[in-house]
């Protein structure tokens, strides 16, 4: 593979799966409540370096760490699924809004850049994980981790994921727009409808992740009893 080709074969996938414009929902629901657009626009723009450095945490040390503790990408997919099925719900039933007004903390006093970094903590779950940096996201940054070790790509790889992040800042700043024409009861309107899309794709994951899981292990046994 040269080095073009490694380009686009990583930005398709890692657009795919990141999905910058498909996620601006997902990132208006969990800043519904920010105080002020200019707090909201501070969010975007946090959020990016912080994806930026957990798909690049994944690529190089993901396999690893998630060796090290004994966890197969497959469980993990699962536990991404069950973690998105109970919030779908809760998004269905509208329980889920009223949790994310209630979590969110008072800005009197502080500027949009320190509201912004006292609100980022209560969304990184699952906002950043696992709705942006999912195993997908995993597995794909450490495929295309080891090509770009291997074909000395490091620098195109990198480059790749910073443009991502950044086509999710920019697309994370245009949700203001499509806050103020939504209103308060589109939002909901809006929250209950990605609920069910959310039921759909934790359904998904969980299917995908459980034919791993047993492919997996019927390969081991196979192995071992040959």
């Amino acid at each position: 593979m040269d080095q073009v080709s490694f380009f686009v074969a990583f930005f398709a996938a890692l657009f795919a799966i990141a999905n910058p414009i498909g996620n601006i929902p997902f990132f208006i629901m969990y800043t519904a409540n920010a105080t002020s657009t200019r707090i909201r626009q501070a969010i975007a723009i946090l959020l990016g370096p912080i994806i930026f450095a957990t798909i690049l945490l994944c690529m190089f040390f993901g396999s690893s760490v998630l060796s090290f503790f004994g966890i197969s990408l497959p469980a993990f997919q699962i536990a991404g699924a069950i973690i998105l099925f109970t919030i779908a719900m809760s998004m269905i039933s509208g329980t889920h809004t009223e949790r994310v007004n209630k979590a969110t903390s008072s800005d009197s006093g502080k500027t949009p850049w320190q509201a912004a970094e006292a609100f980022i903590p209560t969304i990184l779950v699952p906002l950043v994980i696992p709705i942006y940096v999912g195993a997908a996201t995993i597995t794909v940054s450490v495929l295309y981790g080891q090509k770009a070790i291997a074909g000395g790509f490091l620098i195109d790889a990198v480059g790749v994921v910073a443009i991502i992040c950044l086509m999710i800042i920019v697309c994370n700043l245009a949700s203001g727009v499509i806050m103020r024409v939504l209103g308060p009861q589109g939002l909901e309107i809006v929250v209950r409808v990605f609920g069910i899309i959310l039921l759909g794709i934790a359904v998904q994951m969980f299917a995908e992740g459980a034919g791993d899981m047993v492919a997996n292990y019927i390969h081991s046994n196979l192995s071992v009893n040959s």
